[in-house]
């Protein structure tokens, strides 16, 4: 497991100060029936105040794709852990890079996939695929595409690939997933090594305003039993190019709609089966679930996330792609 810098302490103030946060509700998405995740019997440690006790650091790296490979078609689960460790080996990202100098690969990651007998990890539809898109959907999806490949400003790359924000829900990704999951009364703080912290309120409180937009949406969450769920919604329609290390939602699909409910459910000291539904009938023609086992990792530290592509592999990417423009224009005149 790759090492990480320990969180600030300053996070217990920014849980304090996010109950400023408050707003009137907004509109929800259309109702659909809810996922209701499988039971658990296991009785997890409390908080000093009573609430079910996550504390800790948990990690979700997962050879298990999102949806099943056709190799796998029919089969929602392996026969047992012997079997999908076979096929995990045969299926492990590589260690080597074909290509030669260029990129790094799994030489540089020591990773600790978390066991995973089921064969994709999206449960719902049955089919274990994304549902299909709204004919409207997936013609804005070929539009942000072709967009996003022009590359004529800062504002078409990622908001990953500029030190913004990751994805919410997150999916498995290649390095720096550790998870710190903190508690206070009231609050669940989520905090990610890798750009985000998400706060949480379970006070019951409305979502904010419409017109408020974040990148990781406005979570407000409740304790089911000794579940967690959080409902969030107000995502930004910015958040849209999927597609990279730790996205769950494909590229060009705008996250503005989304009412996402999400499921936390301790079923052992280390372990939660996480569970995550979209709902989006203006994107899918039905809502969708994945599951995404999260391990405890009694020795992982989480470090800064000193991300700084921005300073200069941005404007070197554009600059390049304007080079590239100019001898293309050279060519075509030449061949007049």
């Amino acid at each position: 497991m790759s090492h990480r810098v320990l969180v600030s302490a300053a996070v217990p103030a920014l849980v304090i100060a996010a109950s400023l946060a408050s707003g009137p509700v907004t509109a929800q998405a259309p109702d659909a029936k809810p996922f209701t995740p499988p039971p658990s019997t296991y009785n997890p440690p409390r908080t000093p105040w009573g609430d079910p006790d996550l504390m800790g650091v948990w990690d979700y790296q997962s050879v298990i794709r999102m949806e099943r490979p056709d190799d796998l078609a029919g089969k929602p689960r392996f026969a047992d852990e012997a079997e999908y460790e076979a096929w995990a080996r045969a299926n492990a990202p590589n260690r080597e890079n074909e290509k030669g100098v260029g990129a790094y690969n799994e030489f540089w990651n020591d990773r600790n996939f978390v066991t995973n007998v089921n064969t994709s990890l999206i449960l719902d539809p049955p089919n274990r695929r994304y549902p299909p898109l709204t004919p409207a959907a997936d013609q804005r999806r070929k539009e942000i595409i072709a967009k996003a490949n022009e590359v004529a400003s800062w504002e078409d790359y990622h908001a990953l690939a500029r030190c913004i924000a990751s994805q919410t829900p997150n999916a498995p990704q290649a390095y720096n997933s550790g998870t710190y999951i903190m508690q206070s009364p009231g609050w669940v703080a989520i905090i990610r090594e890798r750009l985000d912290t998400r706060l949480i309120p379970l006070d019951g409180r409305p979502h904010i305003g419409p017109n408020i937009r974040h990148w990781n949406g406005d979570p407000v969450g409740r304790w089911e039993g000794n579940t967690l769920v959080v409902e969030t919604t107000n995502f930004t329609d910015k958040q849209r190019l999927g597609g990279m290390s730790g996205a769950s939602v494909p590229a060009g699909i705008p996250f503005g709609h989304f009412h996402l409910i999400e499921h936390f459910v301790p079923v052992s000291p280390d372990r939660i089966e996480y569970y995550a539904t979209v709902i989006d009938p203006t994107t899918w023609t039905r809502p969708w679930t994945f599951n995404l086992p999260w391990e405890r990792d009694h020795d992982y530290k989480i470090f800064e996330y000193a991300c700084h592509e921005g300073n200069h592999a941005l404007a070197n990417s554009l600059r390049g792609d304007r080079v590239q423009e100019a001898e293309a224009a050279r060519t075509r005149e030449a061949g007049k």
